[in-house]
Parts: structure tokens; C-alpha cells; sequence
């Protein structure tokens, strides 16, 4: 559990560094470009990243489980990297090809190909990067993964704004983008080739490990490419029926909505190395007591944040992205249900994964992106952006009603229902008083943004404690880890 510790705080680290980035980089971009250009940066970034998601075949996942069940073994981990790297430039050079194909053939409209010419640089370096971040997290040093990858932002961040505000507009975001990876994959490289060296993996090599990374690699991408449409195809589908604007708007929803799972996503990149090793030393008991505390942990940050950004949606918005934004906070509102429940998903489907069942999950994922396709195609052109959030919604529930099937056929033990209905039941006492207190108030958006967010946070510490899902005693264990 120490372990499992350090890497959710370097992970949490790392996340809450992205998220603030995020934070700064959004309204500065909003205000650098026009409504229309975001909706239209929004919707290539989105396709963009269901191409590169392609690209990578899953490698990330596969080289991070394969390496952590041979974290005695540097021989073998060394082979692991070799046969990564290896199928990491076959992939990036096939992906580079097919989209230079989509390019140059005239299938893609005019509007997107200057922009999609610079982005086809990236690929190759996307995926060598996951390979090394994968290398990073497999041997339990995801503070390094985690520094790279802020890093990698930061960069796009800085050198995109930059590019944009002098003139290069769209074109200067997204060749931000492609120097920070070209960048960064030279920097990590160095970095890990200091302790592993690269070697040419031989037949024998490629028919025994290489087979088990591939086929790993291809299951996750399967999950992968599901749960990327999941997040991407309401917003391809907005821009296809709705135009940019309500692209923008719905963005907008978007990309607060999918913050509150960060803890969540914080526990899912934890977990898969982690449970794997636990699996091969035969360690079920623990797994069960890792898999209660996320679940508690995922659960109260869910709430935490879950809540307060229902109560705040229109000041945040308004704040935020700005007046002309506001329009999509019922849509958040709708979002930030779905979110709850795909939050909880994103706990247990690494365990699932790492022991087994990683078929069952990448299934239930691709059942729910057909729910939301089909439900994004009949709801959007009726309902608009409001649609594509309750297609969205339902969809990501479906998730978790997956989830909780494949747990109960699983060797991994439930949490018992009394448990957990317990903690459901003090987090609805602590959104009653919060959203209660919002709605009650009437005060300039500014003004809430300053007032409620530390108020709910008491009350939400405070109900917690009293309930005693949060004791002082944890913070304290807490921190003395981060102090060593």
C-alpha cells in the first residue's frame, strides 16, 4: 500500500499540474481565437486524437502491465522496451500513411487539411512517448511519466498561445502541439536509454513476448478506441449537425465535466501495474482492499467536485469561457451525472484488466458508444447540445451497469452494498446543503466563484469526518509520505 501511495501521488501530482495548465491555457485560447475557430479546433483535436489513439495500439497499457510483472527481471523488461519501441514506429509509420493517404487524396474537407498536415508529424513521436511513459509507470516510477508528460503540455501550451497570438492562428496552436512531442520524445528517450539500452528483438523474441504485447496492446485499443469515441463522438456529432458554434458551446460543457474524474483516472493509471503485480504473486486480498479504497476515494472526489460544479455551472461558465458560454450549463449539469458514474468505472475496470477480464471490459465500453452514437444521431438534431449531454449521460452510466456485472462474475470481492449505500447516502447530505446554500443565494458569478467553493469544501469535511469516510489520521499518513 506504501507503494500503491507514492504512485497516486505522483500521479495525482502530475494530473492536478495538467488540469491547472488546462486551466490557463483554455480562456487565454478562447479569447486568442474566435467562437467558430475553437468549435473548429475542437472538433479536429478530436479526431486527431482517435488517430493517433489508433496509432499507438495500445502499447501504453501493454507495456506498462508487461513491464510491471517483470519488475525483478531487467533482462527482461529491457526486451519488453525493445519489442515497444519496435511496434511503436511499425504502427506510427502505418497511421502516418493512411492519414497522408486521407490527406492527399482530397477525402478530407479543405478546411482541415492545412491544419491536419502539421499535426501528421506528431504521430510517430506520440507513440514512441507512450512507449517511454508506459516504460516509466511499469517500473513504479510515475513521478518521471508524470513529469514528462507535463512537460510535453507545457510546451504546447507556451509555444502554441505564442505561434496563435502572432498571427499563425489555428495553424500555430496545433504546431505547438507537434514541436512539444517532438521535443519531449528526444528528452525522454535520453532519459531512459541511461538505464535500458535498445536492442533488436530477434523471431524468437517476437513470437513469444512481442505476441503477448501485441494482443494485450490490440484488446486495450479496442477499449481504447471505444471509450475515445465515447469522450469524441458527441462532439463530431454536434459539429455534423449543429455547425461550430454549438461545437464550441458544448466543448465548453465538456471540458469541465470530464475534470471531476481526475481522481478517478488519478487511481486507473495506479492501478493496472499495480494489481497486475499483486495478480502474478497471487495477492487477491489485497487487490480486495485496494479495489475498497478506490472506490471510497473515487467516490468522496467524485462528490467533492461533482457537486460543486453542478451548484457553480453558470458562473464558471460565465467566467470562464465567458457570457456567450453560459448557454451550456444545463448541458454540464446533464454531463456531470454521467460522469459520476463513469468516475466509478474508471476505479475498477484497470483491476478487471490486470487480472483477466480485459475482453469483458473493452465490450461493456464499446456497447455504451453505441448507445451514445445512436442516441447522439436522434437526440442532436432535435434537442442540440442539450441532446448530445443526455445521449452522452446515459451512455456513460452504461458503463458502470458493465462494470458491476463483470464484478460480480470476477474472483474479486464486491464492496458490500451496505458499505457503499452508506457513503452514497453522506454525500447526498453534503450536496442538500451545498446546492441548497447556491441556489438559495443570488450573487454575481465572481462573487460565487470566490464564496462557495471554500464553503462547500467545509461542508463537505465536515460531513465527511462526522460520517468518518475521512479521518485525520489518513491525512497525516498522507502527508508524512509525501514529507519522506
Amino acid at each position: 500500500m506504501h507503494t500503491l501511495l507514492r504512485s497516486i501521488l505522483s500521479i495525482l501530482a502530475g494530473k492536478s499540474f495538467s488540469i491547472l495548465i488546462k486551466l490557463i491555457f483554455t480562456p487565454i485560447l478562447v479569447r486568442v481565437i474566435s467562437q467558430e475557430q475553437y468549435g473548429l479546433y475542437a472538433s479536429i483535436l478530436a479526431a486527431f486524437s482517435l488517430i493517433t489513439l489508433l496509432s499507438k495500439g495500445g502499447l501504453f497499457d501493454a507495456c506498462r502491465k508487461t513491464v510491471a510483472e517483470a519488475t525483478s527481471d531487467s533482462a527482461e523488461i529491457q526486451k519488453v522496451i525493445s519489442l515497444s519501441l519496435v511496434f511503436s514506429l511499425l504502427y506510427g509509420a502505418i497511421g502516418t500513411a493512411l492519414v497522408s493517404v486521407l490527406l492527399f487524396s482530397g477525402i478530407l474537407p479543405q478546411i482541415y487539411r492545412p491544419y491536419v498536415l502539421v499535426l501528421l508529424v506528431s504521430i510517430i513521436f506520440t507513440n514512441v512517448f507512450s512507449v517511454i511513459r508506459g516504460v516509466f509507470f511499469g517500473i513504479q516510477r510515475e513521478l518521471w511519466g508524470e513529469f514528462l508528460g507535463v512537460s510535453r503540455q507545457l510546451v504546447y501550451v507556451i509555444t502554441g498561445l505564442i505561434l496563435a497570438y502572432v498571427g499563425h492562428g489555428l495553424s500555430g496552436v496545433f504546431a505547438g502541439y507537434t514541436l512539444s512531442f517532438i521535443i519531449i520524445t528526444f528528452i525522454s528517450s535520453a532519459l531512459i536509454m541511461r538505464e535500458f539500452s535498445f536492442q533488436l528483438p530477434t523471431s524468437d523474441d517476437f513470437r513469444t513476448q512481442g505476441k503477448h504485447i501485441a494482443t494485450y496492446g490490440g484488446y486495450q485499443l479496442i477499449g481504447g478506441m471505444s471509450a475515445a469515441f465515447l469522450y469524441k463522438a458527441d462532439i463530431l456529432l454536434v459539429e455534423l449537425f449543429q455547425g461550430a458554434s454549438s461545437t464550441a458551446l458544448y466543448n465548453s460543457a465538456i471540458v469541465p465535466a470530464e475534470m471531476i474524474w481526475f481522481i478517478p483516472s488519478v487511481i486507473q493509471l495506479s492501478f493496472l501495474q499495480h494489481t497486475a503485480n499483486l495478480w502474478s504473486e497471487g495477492e487477491i486480498e489485497k487487490i480486495n482492499e485496494t479495489v475498497k479504497t478506490g472506490i471510497k476515494y473515487g467516490t468522496l472526489s467524485l462528490a467533492l467536485f461533482g457537486v460543486g460544479l453542478f451548484g457553480l455551472a453558470e458562473p464558471l461558465l460565465s467566467v470562464y469561457f465567458g457570457q456567450e458560454y453560459v448557454g451550456a450549463a444545463t448541458t454540464l449539469q446533464v454531463l456531470i451525472l454521467g460522469t459520476f458514474f463513469f468516475g466509478l468505472s474508471r476505479v475498477t475496470m484497470p483491476v478487471f484488466q490486470a487480472i483477466g477480464w480485459i475482453r469483458a471490459t473493452e465490450f461493456a465500453t464499446l456497447i455504451a458508444l453505441i448507445i451514445n452514437i445512436a442516441l447522439n444521431v436522434v437526440l442532436i438534431p432535435r434537442y442540440g447540445i442539450f441532446g448530445a449531454g443526455i445521449g452522452t449521460m446515459i451512455s456513460y452510466t452504461s458503463i458502470f451497469v458493465g462494470n458491476i456485472v463483470i464484478w460480480n462474475r470476477s474472483s474479486i470481492d464486491i464492496v458490500p452494498i451496505e458499505w457503499f449505500a452508506k457513503l452514497i447516502a453522506a454525500q447526498a447530505i453534503f450536496a442538500a446543503i451545498f446546492l441548497g446554500t447556491v441556489f438559495v443565494c443570488d450573487s454575481s458569478p465572481i462573487v460565487s466563484l470566490l464564496i462557495f467553493p471554500p464553503f462547500g469544501l467545509l461542508v463537505f469535511l465536515g460531513t465527511n469526518v462526522f460520517a468518518g469516510y475521512i479521518r485525520l489520521s489518513d491525512l497525516k499518513a498522507v502527508f508524512m509520505d509525501l514529507v519522506e
